[in-house]
């Protein structure tokens, strides 16, 4: 397992991945403080558990975004930026349509 988590590191640990992440991470903060209705379980059509999906894909995108390293692989898979990306750009076209 560790051998993978490494080897997805290698392939995404590119600095114009690094800022892009960073970029649509505090773009999709900036989205939800500017409209939160549009992310509200009750008020949108998402459901209740994307909600704290959404906050975990910013944190992500942060923490990869700013370069931070995780050392031990528990965290490294907890805030893996593959999914954070696709979660991010998804939330993103959801806001923009």
């Amino acid at each position: 397992m560790s051998s993978l988590v490494d080897k997805l590191y290698q392939l995404m640990d590119k600095g114009p991945l690094r800022a892009l992440a960073l970029l649509m991470a505090l773009l999709m903060a900036g989205c939800v403080m500017w409209d939160p209705t549009r992310f509200a379980a009750r008020t949108s059509a998402f459901e209740v558990w994307q909600g704290p999906l959404l906050v975990w894909a910013v944190c992500t995108g942060v923490i990869y975004g700013v370069g931070f390293r995780q050392q031990r692989l528990l965290w490294r898979v907890i805030f893996a930026p593959f999914p954070a990306f696709v979660i991010l750009l998804a939330g993103l076209i959801y806001f923009f349509r």
